[in-house]
C-alpha cells in the first residue's frame, strides 16, 4: 500500500461532510453563531467519494475527531505565500519537537497546504499539542496557518477539506517528510 492509500485509511471515514451551495446548518457556539455550508453525511467516506473530490466533482471534508474522542491527525492548514519555505520550516520545528512523520498535501490552490501530523491522542491533548506546535512555528514565521482540531470552534468546524495531491517542495507528487 502506498503512502497516499495508508494516509486515507488512517483518517476518520465513518462519516463526512459535503459542501453545499447554500448554508446547510446554523450552529450556536460560545455566544457566536456559525453558518456552515457543509452538510453532515452519516455514511462511510468511500474511496469512490474521495476520488470524486480529488477530481473536483464535489467538495468533501473529513472529521478530525473519531467517535471515541481521539484525534488521528493534527492538521496545520497553511494558506500563505511561501509554501516551500513553510514546509521546510515546519519539518524542522516538528522534528525538534519529536514528531518524526509528517504527511503534506496540496489543497485547493498551489500555496495552500495541509500538513498532517500523526497524533492518536484525546481531543484536549491534541488541541494543546497543536497550540505548542503553532507557538514554535510563530517564533520564526508570520502566522499564515490554522491548527486543527481546535477548542475555539464547534465540533462541526473541526473538519477539514480532503486534500488533493501529495506535496513536494519541487512541485511533483509523492512527498512525505520524515
Amino acid at each position: 500500500m502506498d503512502r497516499e492509500a495508508r494516509f486515507f485509511e488512517g483518517i476518520v471515514r465513518n462519516h463526512y461532510w459535503q459542501k453545499m451551495p447554500e448554508v446547510a446548518e446554523k450552529i450556536s457556539f460560545g455566544n457566536r453563531t456559525f453558518f456552515s455550508k457543509y452538510k453532515h453525511i452519516e455514511a462511510p467516506l468511500s474511496d469512490a467519494l474521495i476520488n470524486a473530490h480529488r477530481a473536483g466533482q464535489l467538495t468533501l471534508a473529513h472529521p478530525l475527531v473519531d467517535d471515541d474522542g481521539n484525534v488521528p491527525f493534527i492538521v496545520i492548514d497553511y494558506n500563505g505565500d511561501a509554501a516551500k519555505h513553510f514546509y521546510h520550516h515546519a519539518g524542522k520545528v516538528l522534528a525538534a519537537l519529536g514528531y518524526g512523520e509528517l504527511v503534506t498535501f496540496q489543497s485547493a490552490t498551489p500555496q495552500h497546504l495541509h500538513l498532517y501530523i500523526p497524533c492518536g491522542n484525546a481531543l484536549q491533548q491534541a488541541v494543546e499539542m497543536g497550540k505548542i506546535i503553532s507557538q514554535k512555528l510563530e517564533e520564526k514565521m508570520n502566522r499564515q496557518w490554522r491548527v486543527f482540531p481546535t477548542d475555539t470552534l464547534p465540533d462541526a468546524y473541526n473538519i477539514i477539506n480532503l486534500p488533493y495531491a501529495l506535496f513536494t517542495p519541487g512541485g511533483s507528487k509523492g512527498a512525505q517528510h520524515a
